[in-house]
């Protein structure tokens, strides 16, 4: 009687542990997306990113991340820019690098 609940014990920890791992799995199988922008934002660079968050919507990431040097650029770029990461379905972050970048 104890061996037989000693071993549901242990099961029980075994499945809990297996099904952590698998969520774990699961997680770290969606990608995350870097799209470094640098240099003036024209029509090119607002192609360029509305193209990428289109690609990460396709491979199913997770997050999309911006990592930017630039010093701006063409106000209708930018406005593009931002309704397509308003419109995008992924999670999209900016970040500013390296060391000593502007945007």
């Amino acid at each position: 009687m104890q061996r037989s609940l000693r071993m549901q014990h242990w099961m029980g920890w075994l499945a809990a542990v297996m099904a952590a791992v698998w969520t774990s799995l699961a997680v770290a199988a969606a990608p995350v997306v870097v799209l470094p922008v640098t240099g003036a934002i024209g029509p090119a660079s607002a192609a360029y990113v509305s193209r990428g968050l289109q690609q990460a919507r396709d491979q199913g990431a997770q997050l999309v991340v911006l990592q930017m040097d630039t010093p701006g650029g063409l106000d209708a770029s930018m406005r593009q820019i931002i309704q397509a990461i308003l419109a995008s379905p992924v999670p999209v972050a900016g970040y500013v690098a390296p060391g000593g970048a502007r945007a």
